[in-house]
């Protein structure tokens, strides 16, 4: 690698959901999942009551897409996975579905036919799909510990798009698994519409190139002049933050997660190669003020690094334990994500923290760099005073307040994250 070859890093945000969506079931109803139907038909109908656009392909030897989205009586035969997915092919090719799609996998078992047999298919299909600005997210529900996990990291990886950091991952338990809970966790999932990125991007460095991918992650680009919905962005304007790099850090490592579950023969040399790239990012890191990532970028890095010795290989692992890590890992990700977003509503501040806070405002408020534009920065602060300091200012970057509080947050980045977290603070 060019050690001094410049890549950009740019988090794209979007605080506007897009709740309309589809559900699609993909689900075993082979006679070894008579243990669990009981509790399956019961969570899944429960499940669909407030969902408006929901289907259900139910497979054992034969598939059929069911007339009601309920389940009731089991098929009861076989298990033929490729048969319910070349139904969700017809499915989505159909044009019924919504262009937000939930695919919920359910399975306690390999199949008999083999992924070679229908992924090829599978991937041609859904490449088209994903053009047609389709976005799917994909999730397993498997039961049991026979199952492959080969098998559903390739299924993931053809039909799931735009994301990397998502609850996608499979949840593994025994028969008696709560199904209600799991299903509920994957009603709670959110969809951003997807952002138009040209000349396209990827979000980590041997990743696909993207040209629409959902917001609220980090993109990778090799090119300083890119267009964001058709406006242009110079991304030497922008510094690479803390929280730019822990995301993409993260994306690294559960990109080399998921392909090393696949059994991909590249993952230490992949490995090497990201360790360079971040290597070079973390040199044009700006030094926050009270910056929190530090240390979960360290833990992750000697993660990379342990796939860069050939000490990681998820293939080696049980189904079970395999799936359980990635699991793990993106929980905690989305955990850590969500307390930063509300840490600053939800942890008390000591009144002696409260006073200097206060203090250092309003030598802040008065400063030559600050004064001309305050008024604005704290009505844009009361408008968003759910987001996090840093989310506020990526809104500002993308003129979300007008032009002049953009060329301030481009400007300024280190000055205007320090005057948000003041104002959380100050607002207790």
């Amino acid at each position: 690698m060019n050690q001094d070859k410049q890549f950009y890093l740019y988090t794209i945000v979007d605080q506007k959901p897009d709740d309309n969506f589809s559900v699609v079931g993909v689900i075993d109803g082979s006679g070894s999942m008579s243990e669990c139907w009981e509790d399956l038909c019961k969570a899944w109908n429960h499940f669909l009551l407030d969902i408006q656009s929901s289907y259900c392909i139910q497979f054992d030897d034969t598939a059929i897409l069911q007339q009601n989205p309920k389940l009731n009586q089991q098929k009861g035969e076989g298990t033929n996975i490729s048969l319910g997915f070349h139904e969700l092919i017809k499915l989505v090719k159909s044009e019924k579905l919504k262009k937000n799609v939930i695919v919920i996998f359910i399975t306690d078992g390999v199949g008999e036919d083999k992924l070679e047999d229908y992924i090829d298919d599978l991937a041609e299909n859904f490449s088209l799909f994903h053009e047609q600005e389709y976005q799917f997210k994909f999730f397993t529900l498997a039961i049991g510990e026979t199952f492959s996990h080969t098998i559903v990291a390739e299924l993931k990886n053809r039909i799931h798009n735009s994301t990397l950091i998502s609850s996608q991952m499979e949840y593994i338990q025994d028969s008696k698994v709560d199904f209600s809970n799991k299903l509920q966790q994957i009603k709670e999932e959110i969809f951003y519409k997807l952002v138009r990125v040209e000349p396209p991007v990827s979000l980590v460095p041997y990743g696909k190139k993207l040209r629409r991918l959902a917001p609220n992650q980090t993109i990778f680009s090799e090119t300083p002049i890119i267009k964001v919905n058709g406006e242009e962005i110079n991304l030497k304007q922008y510094q690479i933050s803390y929280h730019d790099l822990y995301q993409f850090v993260n994306q690294v490592f559960l990109k080399l997660m998921e392909d090393s579950t696949r059994g991909l023969k590249t993952i230490k040399e992949e490995a090497t190669k990201q360790l360079q790239i971040i290597n070079s990012l973390m040199k044009r890191v700006q030094q926050e003020d009270g910056n929190d990532y530090k240390q979960d970028i360290d833990e992750t890095i000697q993660k990379i690094k342990a796939f860069s010795l050939g000490q990681q290989q998820l293939k080696l692992l049980s189904a079970k334990d395999a799936a359980q890590s990635i699991t793990k890992l993106q929980s905690a990700i989305l955990a850590k994500n969500y307390k930063r977003q509300d840490n600053y509503e939800q942890k008390p501040v000591p009144n002696e923290k409260l006073e200097k806070a206060k203090q250092r405002l309003s030598v802040m408020k008065k400063s030559v760099k600050i004064k001309t534009i305050y008024t604005q920065i704290e009505q844009f602060f009361k408008e968003n005073s759910n987001a996090s300091p840093q989310l506020l200012v990526k809104l500002l970057q993308e003129k979300r307040a007008g032009q002049n509080l953009q060329r301030y947050a481009l400007e300024y980045q280190s000055e205007c994250t320090i005057l948000f977290e003041l104002m959380y603070i100050c607002n207790q």
